[in-house]
This record gives structure tokens, C-alpha cells and sequence, in this order.
């Protein structure tokens, strides 16, 4: 059985009314925000003062947050890209991101860069971490200990910080601090360590001549 045909019509009726409806309380709540020189998020809502500076200073972006205390850089970019003034960068592809994933974790900051004209340090960081890829670092300083310069070096060989050790070995601050720590090494926290890095600690006994 057809339904009567005036009941389309109301029902289409009824979706322009609470389309008009929820626009009135968007401009009403848009108005109030205004008023109150806020967003909905509580942070001051950019005024004329602060856009002249904006587009006296782009892209000195140095410049303009040194003008604008009170705005955060990533405040800054985003008005100053609402604002037109600077040109979005070109989304990520497949092959940046396989590129990214190759060498990452192996070249120098400036090679990388070289690798990716137009994006920034920032930029490339965001997306590499995003992959959760690690930057390769430089070795750590040898300590008067070999079992400690070995897991260190091993740390460092899969990317990983002395923070992100003690996290995986359940060991509180204890490689976050080593350097502090010069003389005396708790080797229960070291085994630890070993295990969860993939190694086994094995201590050897050598006799004296």
C-alpha cells in the first residue's frame, strides 16, 4: 500500500525546520562566544591587533610569537593558515612514507631533509614517530663497566632511550639516572634489562694467575 503523498512533504518540512533550527542556536552560540572574546575551549578568540601582526611579520613566525606572547606557535600556524598566508603542505604518500621508512632510522638530520624538499624537521619527526620508527643515535659514552656499555649499546642499536628501558624492564629511573651512578651498579635491575632487550646475563668466574 502507497503511502499518501503528503507525507514526504512534511517529512521534508520537518528536516528544513531543524535545519533552521540548529543553524539559529549555532549563530546564537557563535554570537555569545564573541561576546565573551572566547571559543568554546576557554582560549582568546584572535582579534584585528594580533592578525596585523600576523601578516606584518609571516613567516617569521619567530617574530610574530615574540609579539604575541600569549599565543602558542601552533596557535600561530593555524591562524596564520586560516588566514591564507601560508600554503599547505601536500599530503603524505605511499611512497613518502616507504621513502620515510628507509631511511629514517639511518641518515643524518640533513640528508633526510635533503630527501624530502618542502617539509620541515617538525613535520618529518611527527609522521616518522607516528610509524613508530627511531631515530638512529649516536653510541653512548663508555662507562668503567662492559655489561652496562653492552646493554646501553643494544638499547641504542633498536632505537630505544634510556626512559623507554626502564619502562620495558620495569625498572623505575634506574638507566634513566646512570649517569649519576658511577661506581655501583644494582646487576638485579641490569638482568632486567638483559631480558628485556632479549639477552641473557651470564656471569662468568675467572681464576687469577
Amino acid at each position: 500500500m502507497e503511502a499518501p503523498a503528503g507525507i514526504g512533504f512534511d517529512r521534508a518540512m520537518a528536516y528544513r525546520l531543524s535545519d533552521l533550527d540548529r543553524l539559529k542556536r549555532g549563530l546564537a552560540a557563535q554570537d555569545r562566544f564573541r561576546k565573551a572574546g572566547r571559543t568554546p575551549n576557554g582560549h582568546a578568540l584572535w582579534t584585528t591587533s594580533e592578525r596585523a601582526v600576523l601578516k606584518k611579520w609571516f613567516p617569521d613566525y619567530k617574530a610574530m610569537q615574540k609579539r604575541l606572547p600569549e599565543r602558542s606557535m601552533p596557535s600561530i600556524r593555524g591562524q596564520c593558515h586560516l588566514m591564507g598566508l601560508s600554503t599547505p603542505k601536500p599530503a603524505w604518500t605511499a611512497a613518502d612514507r616507504a621513502k620515510l621508512r628507509r631511511l629514517f632510522t639511518s641518515v643524518s638530520k640533513a640528508e633526510l631533509l635533503d630527501a624530502f624538499p618542502g617539509r620541515t624537521w617538525t613535520s618529518l619527526q611527527v609522521l616518522g614517530y607516528s610509524m613508530k620508527l627511531r631515530r638512529w643515535r649516536k653510541p653512548y659514552v663508555k662507562t668503567s663497566h662492559p655489561v652496562i656499555d653492552d646493554v646501553r649499546e643494544a638499547c641504542r642499536a633498536k632505537g630505544h632511550f634510556m626512559p623507554d628501558l626502564d619502562v620495558y624492564a620495569g625498572t623505575g629511573r634506574y638507566f634513566s639516572k646512570l649517569a649519576q651512578r658511577r661506581k655501583k651498579h644494582d646487576f638485579r635491575k641490569v638482568d632486567k634489562a638483559v631480558k628485556a632487550l632479549g639477552g641473557t646475563l651470564k656471569i662468568e668466574w675467572r681464576e687469577e694467575d
